[in-house]
């Protein structure tokens, strides 16, 4: 089959090897779409601490079931499906009780021998597939992955009926936290970005305001709109100064929950913390709950304003530079098979 291969850093060939062979457990599919992901961005550069060439990057995916497992009973050849691109040990505490994103031992596509979407084929156990709506979209399909991230996001800032959320940097997983913040019950919805396009994305998706901060006083700006603070801040931007804009416009008692990975440690206050009560919530990934209220969810919101840009994959490394380089606006690039 097929596949784009990071043989390097910055460097993707198109190359043939040899199909997947499933285990009784796991489902064969005929890869239909992919999304490119920042972590692909970053393995791709070289930077990524897990996935390092030569390996096939892609983990957004949907497709159609080809093959499936001597053990597979709830799934059929076929079937249209998306992938919750992770698997836990299934025997720690934290596997027993829901939490597959922290197993110390979880496994991912592009990590050991589990190899990656962007290929014709892709083999995933059969407990972490899940059917399509009927009528959604493949594209669609592959964009259930970063939704799971922000509707994690949002439950893991606690996010309920009438709060206020800001938003801090709405490319991808931003934008599906405002998203599923909205869906959560926000009642009102602040996004912030240094870029404008971005903005307009977030405007489109349901925003009630949004902000550039690079021009903009953002605390002043909140400060005006909300006397005491947003309820829930969502940061996705992993620099200091938004972390910093974070706590600053949270209110007492309110939530900070971080979903960014930042590289560099920063600095935190936990006097100014501890006498406004605010509580600081990390987000990693998803769990199955959270994949699944994302297939729901899309039911009822349309996608589509972030897919930007549409490519075959034997175009992945175009993809992949358009990307890195940034030399015109994009929120998500699809991959077609």
């Amino acid at each position: 089959m097929k596949a784009a291969l990071l043989s390097e850093a910055y460097r993707i060939d198109m190359v043939e090897i040899e199909e997947p062979k499933i285990r009784d457990a796991e489902v064969m599919i005929r890869v239909k779409s992919n999304g490119i992901c920042g972590s692909d961005v970053h393995a791709y550069r070289g930077h990524h601490a897990f996935r390092k060439p030569p390996v096939i990057l892609g983990h957004e995916v949907s497709g159609v079931v080809e093959e499936v497992g001597k053990a597979v009973v709830d799934l059929e050849v076929g079937d249209r499906v998306a992938v919750e691109p992770q698997d836990g040990c299934g025997k720690c505490p934290h596997c027993l009780a829901g939490k597959e994103n922290i197993c110390v031992s979880r496994a991912a596509p592009g990590i050991g021998d589990w190899k990656g979407s962007f290929a014709e084929y892709f083999a995933a156990p059969a407990r972490k597939v899940y059917r399509l709506p009927e009528g959604m979209s493949y594209e669609t399909g592959a964009l259930m992955e970063p939704l799971a991230v922000g509707v994690h996001a949002a439950r893991r800032a606690g996010v309920g009926l009438g709060d206020s959320v800001a938003v801090l940097g709405v490319g991808t997983i931003g934008l599906m936290s405002l998203i599923a913040a909205r869906k959560a019950g926000a009642s009102r919805l602040y996004a912030s970005d240094l870029l404008d396009f971005n903005l307009g994305k977030a405007g489109e998706l349901g925003a009630d305001a949004v902000f550039n901060p690079g021009r903009e006083d953002l605390p002043g700006i909140i400060g005006e709109r909300e006397p005491y603070g947003v309820d829930k801040v969502i940061v996705t931007a992993a620099f200091a100064p938004v972390w910093e804009q974070a706590v600053g416009i949270c209110r007492g008692g309110g939530t900070v929950c971080v979903v960014g990975m930042f590289g560099e440690p920063v600095s935190v206050d936990l006097l100014s913390l501890l006498l406004r009560e605010k509580s600081i919530r990390l987000s990693w990934l998803y769990g199955r709950r959270d994949f699944l209220t994302a297939i729901d969810m899309a039911r009822a919101v349309d996608l589509e304003p972030m897919i930007t840009h549409r490519l075959p994959l034997s175009e992945a490394a175009k993809g992949l530079k358009m990307m890195d380089e940034r030399k015109e606006d994009i929120v998500k690039i699809i991959l077609n098979s």
